[in-house]
């Protein structure tokens, strides 16, 4: 064996999952024997696309949430591609600049066995050390990704499933028509060339000579372009590994040490896809490799106060927002393809307001003033789409849908219009717009007006009104700007009504929204890491030592062994219950941890 990088060990006692690496929009993740499950990236016509383990999605269970909650937690415990080994009797596994995987695996006979993957250029690299003959075994299909949604905003059609793969060289090329692209995996030993088609995944299985390989995965519109591509990889430089570490060394070095943090700029970074000029943020490459202008928020924002180089990657993933994501009905949809095109239409008024916090953000901290000339006209759209919904007598700005998507029973959300107010505010600023400044203060004054009401004795912030004596008292993990609200100056944390809203939200009066002392929310009912980054903020307005201290426990308790932070996790075990795969609740951590808000 080879003498070993240093990197972090993982702890097999934590709640583990595959382990994730990327780079520049190319994506992919690999089980606990090093094997691959999925290699993602970007798609011009289909968003994203996956090689893949994986069966595809049963199409006529789109509307069914206990399928989608199955599929995609089956996802995390697939058996992926890779080398046959004898049984592995222990497994350890280590972050090599704490976003590399590696894997060293020692086997029944006694042999060792080491995995490492990273990405570049691209296209993805596997090194592996097997000191004996193998095969190399497992299904593998190449497909649209699944965009498997609890709240299904309307099924996308989903191409044939047709493999053609082909052998030859020591390159296994594994092409769709359907989709119009192919991959290839290049650095097998040479044997006997084969075709084969299937209308559905192949099972393959090549041999593999003992020693030292280097699998290169490129993608390409056909298989030979796929073929070259490769090629071209396997004798680049950023096919080295030694300046893959040491790149994302370099990236982290500085940066706050704990995992969860790290793995929210590492992960979103990995998520930045390449889109022409510009960048999409996606909200994980798994599950839903889709964009909401919400969770792509966090990302940019920590990216923007992480390293001065990442500045570039938000001035690119304002520009698809603004120019590429597409507003037919001058609105954000709820969701997008990475192509920009609209994958649900549902109008949920934070994603109008978040591009526009992004780009004062930017241009605040960059000063970036062509960047705002150059979307001064589409933000002025923007802005006049919002007052053409305005309430006809009160500055009350209607939704269709919770941050959560999920349906609202009454039109109007409080912590939209704490963040409608933030936004209005900071773009204000960056012009000198007396106008906006008045129509940011209307719109706090309306959202104190018409949002404070008694519940069982307390004045609170209602979570939603109808404007004329309706209320609904809640408060959800998405939401956000609530407990932001102090630190943004919409309120102060000795506000009486501010703090009896907050804890209103850590008790059981929450009905749907709390768990055994935690925030979580009716989406998924658990409690969320993103409701523990709200308590973490809260506690550290409060001056609450004690608290920040248990918040921390519980975020520890959630952290996955990567680091990763899921959607929604089991109250006394702290296990998955939704989403393995979710950068949006440690992004939110990384911009808390990294004074991003302020």
């Amino acid at each position: 064996m080879s003498t070993a990088f240093q990197g972090r060990a993982l702890d097999p006692a934590r709640h583990s999952k595959p382990l994730d690496f990327g780079e520049e929009g190319v994506i992919g993740s690999v089980d606990r024997a090093g094997r691959l499950i999925a290699l993602n990236t970007y798609h011009p016509r289909f968003g994203f696309v996956t090689l893949t383990s994986a069966n595809p999605f049963p199409e006529d269970q789109r509307y069914n949430a206990a399928a989608v909650r199955q599929y995609r937690a089956g996802l995390a415990t697939l058996d992926g591609f890779g080398p046959q080994l004898p049984p592995i009797t222990s497994v350890r596994a280590s972050l090599l600049a704490d976003a590399i995987p590696q894997l060293d695996l020692t086997l029944s006979d006694g042999a060792q066995a080491r995995m490492i993957a990273w990405a570049g250029g691209g296209g993805a690299f596997q090194r592996w050390e097997i000191p004996f003959a193998h095969r190399w075994r497992g299904r593998l299909s190449l497909q649209r990704c699944a965009y498997t949604q609890l709240t299904e905003g309307g099924p996308l059609p989903m191409p044939p499933l047709r493999t053609h793969a082909r052998f030859a060289d020591g390159v296994l090329t594994v092409e769709n028509p359907a989709l119009g692209w192919a991959v290839a995996l290049a650095g097998f030993a040479p044997g006997p060339s084969w075709e084969r088609r299937a209308d559905g995944p192949l099972e393959i299985d090549l041999p593999g000579a003992g020693g030292t390989c280097t699998l290169v995965y490129a993608f390409g519109p056909t298989a030979d372009a796929a073929r070259a591509a490769a090629r071209r990889l396997a004798s680049h430089p950023t096919g080295d590994l030694t300046g893959a570490i040491q790149s994302w060394h370099e990236r982290l070095a500085e940066t706050h040490a704990h995992l969860a943090v790290r793995r929210g700029l590492a992960y979103g970074l990995m998520l930045a896809v390449p889109v022409g000029e510009t960048r999409c943020i996606l909200t994980d490459h798994m599950l839903l490799p889709l964009s909401w202008n919400r969770d792509a928020y966090y990302v940019a924002r920590a990216l923007l106060r992480w390293r001065p180089e990442t500045a570039d990657i938000v001035r690119r993933h304002l520009l698809w927002m603004f120019e590429v994501a597409e507003r037919p009905v001058g609105a954000w949809g709820r969701c997008y393809l990475a192509n920009g095109q609209i994958k649900d239409a549902a109008f949920q008024l934070d994603q109008q307001l978040f591009p526009l916090l992004e780009l004062s953000d930017y241009v605040r901290e960059t000063g970036d003033r062509a960047l705002l000339e150059r979307l001064c006209p589409a933000v002025a759209a923007v802005l006049e789409m919002l007052l053409t919904r305005k309430a006809p007598a009160a500055w009350l700005f209607p939704t269709d849908e919770t941050p959560a998507d999920d349906p609202l029973a009454l039109p109007y959300h409080f912590s939209s219009h704490v963040l409608l107010w933030h936004a209005l505010r900071e773009i204000a600023a960056l012009n000198g717009d007396s106008r906006l400044e008045q129509m940011a203060e209307a719109v706090r004054e309306a959202a104190r007006t018409y949002f404070r009401a008694a519940h069982n004795g307390q004045m609170l912030y209602a979570y939603a009104t109808d404007g004329r004596g309706q209320y609904h008292f809640y408060h959800d993990a998405n939401d956000l700007p609530l407990a932001l609200a102090p630190l943004w100056g919409f309120t102060s944390a000795d506000d009486p009504v501010w703090r009896a809203t907050v804890n209103f939200a850590f008790s059981p009066a929450n009905e749907g929204g709390y768990y055994a002392g935690r925030l979580g929310s009716v989406h998924t009912r658990a409690p969320w890491p993103l409701g523990d980054v709200q308590e973490l903020l809260i506690a550290r307005l409060l001056g609450d030592a004690a608290r920040e201290k248990q918040t921390w426990a519980h975020l520890e308790e959630a952290m996955l062994w990567d680091g990763a932070l899921p959607e929604a996790c089991d109250a006394n075990t702290g296990a998955v219950v939704s989403r393995h795969w979710f950068a949006w609740p440690n992004a939110a951590l990384a911009c808390l941890e990294l004074g991003a808000f302020g």
